[in-house]
C-alpha cells in the first residue's frame, strides 16, 4: 500500500514543466505575423474584387447609355409612314414654357439634329450651364411613336403634340386641341373614306447630354447642380411630357459624349463623309443624316487612391472629323475609365 500511495503522489520528472514566458512572447509573435498576412491578403484581395466589379459595373453603365441612345436614335425619322421630306410643323403649336429657343432642339420635323460643345457655356438654353459638362455635345431625336392614337383621344389630349400621317403621302405635327382644324387633305373623307391610310401617333421628342452630378437634390437648388450636389457626371435627358420639358437620369459615371453625323451626299443611303454639328448644320445637311458615330468616355465610380489616369483620349468630333481631345482632369484621376465608341444607323432614312 504505501508503494502505491508513495507512486501515486510522486514528484513529476524534472523535464515535465510548462511554457516559459519567452516562448510564449515568440509563439504570440509568430501568430500576430501570421494573422498580419492573413488580413493584408483579405484586404488586398478585397480591393481587387472591388475594382474588377466596379470595372464591371462601368462596362454594363456603357452599355446601358449606348442602348438607350440607340433604341432612340433607330426610331428617328419615323413619320407615320410619311415621307420624311413632307412632314410638317403647325404653326399653331403653343410656346413651349422651357423650350431650347429656336434651335429645332424640341419641336422639329427633322428626325435628328446635333449641337457641338464648345466650351463651358450650354449650347442650349433649355439646359443650364450649372448642369453642363465642358465641350460635351448634346443630340436632339424627334419621330412619332410606334402605337396608333384614336381621334377621340387626341381631339381632347389639349397641348399635347401628335403626329397625323397619311400613309405614303404627308404627316403634320400638331396640339391634340386642334385637331378639328386639320388640313382637309389629311381627313378620311379625302380618300373615298379609307380609314387605313389616316392614323395618329405621340409625337415624341428627346434630347441627350451629359450633365455635371448624379443629384440635384442636396445642393440648394432641386433642379440644377450645384456645389451642395455630388460630382459624379451622369447620361442624362430631356423629355417632352405635355408641352413640358421633363429631366430624367440616364446613367451615371458617363464622363463626356461626343459626337459625329455621317451625310448621304448621292442619294444612295450611306453615309460619304462624318460631320461635327456646326458642319452639318451650315450646309443644311441634318435631313441628309443616315447614321452616327457616337464616343462615350466612361469612368467608374470606385475612387482608387493606388491608380492614377493622367492621359488623354481621342473621341469622335471635331472639325472635319479630326476628333475631340480629352485631358482627364487632376481631381479626377485616380478613378478608372475606358472609351467606347458605336457607329448606329439611322434606319428611317436607309430604307428604300
Amino acid at each position: 500500500m504505501s508503494a502505491l500511495l508513495h507512486h501515486r503522489y510522486a514528484k513529476p520528472h524534472r523535464q515535465q514543466r510548462g511554457v516559459t514566458l519567452i516562448e510564449l512572447m515568440v509563439a504570440i509573435t509568430v501568430g500576430l505575423i501570421l494573422l498580419a498576412g492573413i488580413i493584408q491578403l483579405f484586404v488586398s484581395n478585397k480591393k481587387a474584387y472591388q475594382i474588377q466589379e466596379a470595372t464591371n459595373v462601368l462596362n454594363e453603365n456603357a452599355r446601358y447609355a449606348a442602348d438607350q441612345i440607340e433604341y432612340h436614335l433607330r426610331m428617328a425619322d419615323h413619320w407615320a409612314g410619311a415621307p420624311t421630306d413632307q412632314v410638317t410643323v403647325s404653326s399653331g403649336i403653343t410656346t413651349l414654357p422651357a423650350d431650347c429657343g429656336s434651335t429645332g432642339a424640341v419641336i422639329s420635323a427633322v428626325g435628328i439634329k446635333g449641337f457641338d460643345g464648345t466650351g463651358s457655356s450650354s449650347p442650349l438654353t433649355c439646359i443650364p450651364n450649372g448642369d453642363y459638362v465642358n465641350k460635351s455635345d448634346m443630340i436632339a431625336i424627334h419621330y412619332s411613336g410606334p402605337l396608333r392614337v384614336p381621334d377621340a383621344t387626341v381631339s381632347t389630349a389639349g397641348v399635347n403634340l401628335f403626329v397625323r400621317g397619311v400613309t405614303g403621302r404627308t404627316a403634320l405635327i400638331f396640339e391634340g386641341q386642334d385637331f378639328a382644324t386639320i388640313p382637309a387633305n389629311m381627313t378620311v373623307a379625302q380618300d373615298s373614306g379609307n380609314p387605313d391610310l389616316y392614323a395618329n401617333y405621340t409625337y415624341n421628342s428627346v434630347v441627350y447630354f451629359v450633365r455635371k452630378c448624379a443629384s440635384q437634390d442636396r445642393g440648394a437648388s432641386a433642379t440644377a447642380c450645384d456645389t451642395g450636389d455630388d460630382t459624379t457626371p451622369t447620361l442624362a435627358r430631356l423629355v417632352l411630357t405635355g408641352n413640358q420639358l421633363v429631366q430624367e437620369d440616364v446613367i451615371p459615371g458617363v464622363e463626356q459624349m461626343q459626337v459625329t453625323y455621317g451625310v448621304d451626299l448621292n442619294a444612295d443611303r450611306a453615309a460619304d463623309r462624318y460631320d461635327n454639328a456646326a458642319a452639318v448644320t451650315t450646309a443644311n445637311n441634318w435631313p441628309n443624316v443616315v447614321s452616327v458615330r457616337l464616343s462615350l468616355l466612361v469612368r467608374s465610380d470606385e475612387y482608387d487612391p493606388n491608380f492614377t489616369d493622367a492621359g488623354t483620349y481621342r473621341l469622335y468630333g471635331g472639325a472635319s472629323g479630326a476628333g475631340e481631345i480629352y485631358t482627364v482632369p487632376t481631381a479626377d484621376q485616380h478613378y478608372h475609365r475606358r472609351l467606347f465608341n458605336f457607329t448606329i444607323q439611322i434606319r428611317n432614312m436607309t430604307r428604300g
